[in-house]
């Protein structure tokens, strides 16, 4: 039977794959990035909302679905003064972070819209289409924990913290066309990291919980190539 299911598969698939008009493309993202973690409310605060820039490339198998490989730079901070007064230890406390965040990832998008950017004719047909993505990836990062009380300072670094974390971007968006051969595409993603190590604080937070980040923007992204498929070729 699962062998029968996989035949199956593969027969409705691969006709769409060897046929499909494909593309690729590439451009610069700038947006914003923020935590959830020991040092932040939930879900976010709004004033440790930090640039992010980054670039990214596309591969469209299909004009359903497509590989992008991304990177990315911004910051994350968080401060017990965010934290709301109903916790009373940790506004006592005082204590913050910061840290440079570095993130490389994979991510396959489904495109449920999208259509052929050329019609029968071979004309181009302007696209409009929301996405979603799951991605793997590695982030880089090195928590800087700041203290008010010399006996909480020597608590840092923590016997476990860490500098990369793994991360799977979970990323909802919406990329069209503004020209032939300029979009631009708008996202938000989440991204888990399975660590209680990003913001620098666990044996000393409440380590049950694992630390995530925030990040989306806006990226204007340049068409490099179009291949019209099988039809239109010479």
């Amino acid at each position: 039977m699962n062998k029968l299911l996989f035949t199956l598969i593969i027969g409705f698939l691969l006709p769409s794959l060897i046929l499909a008009q494909t593309s690729t493309e590439a451009g610069l993202f700038i947006g914003a990035s923020n935590y959830m973690g020991d040092l932040s409310p939930s879900p976010v605060a709004a004033n440790e909302t930090h640039l992010a820039v980054g670039g990214q490339y596309r591969q469209m198998f299909t004009p359903n679905f497509g590989v992008r490989g991304t990177v990315s730079m911004s910051k994350i901070s968080g401060d017990d003064a965010n934290v709301p007064k109903a916790v009373p230890n940790e506004n006592n406390r005082r204590w913050s972070m910061e840290a440079g965040l570095f993130e490389v990832a994979l991510h396959a998008e489904w495109h449920p819209m999208s259509q052929p950017r050329f019609n029968n004719a071979g004309l181009y047909s302007r696209q409009f289409s929301p996405f979603v993505g799951l991605g793997l990836g590695l982030a880089f990062a090195e928590a800087e924990v700041k203290t008010t009380d010399e006996k909480d300072r020597l608590k840092f670094p923590e016997n476990g913290a860490r500098s990369s974390y793994f991360v799977t971007p979970i990323t909802f968006g919406i990329r069209f066309d503004v020209t032939e051969n300029w979009m631009i595409s708008g996202e938000f993603g989440v991204r888990p990291t399975f660590s209680d190590y990003l913001d620098g604080v666990s044996e000393n937070g409440i380590s049950e919980n694992k630390d995530w980040y925030l990040q989306g923007g806006i990226t204007v992204l340049y068409l490099i190539q179009a291949d019209l498929g099988p039809a239109y070729r010479n």
